[in-house]
């Protein structure tokens, strides 16, 4: 039988329990953000993750974002700003 631990203090990995990260990149920031952006892959790692938290696993939920795709690229010369600009805005 697997030990839980308290969610709130978690370092992974932690011997004798299993361990889980779970990853997800955010959509792309050069582009109108819609509700398929969220759906796409960020909510079921979500999910996921809250899954396995109840079921008292060590599972560690890491979300970045991609600031340097083409789309970006684009979209920083059409508006000449910096990539950063454009996922901050």
């Amino acid at each position: 039988m697997e030990e839980t631990i308290d969610v709130k203090v978690r370092k992974l990995p932690i011997l004798g329990l299993r361990n889980i990260l779970i990853t997800s990149a955010l959509p792309c920031g050069s582009n109108i953000p819609h509700l398929g952006n969220l759906i796409g892959g960020v909510l079921s790692a979500d999910v996921f993750a809250r899954y396995c938290r109840l079921r008292g696993y060590n599972a560690l939920f890491i979300c970045g974002r991609d600031n340097n795709r083409t789309t970006t690229e684009i979209k920083t010369m059409e508006e000449k700003c910096s990539p950063q600009e454009i996922c901050d805005k």
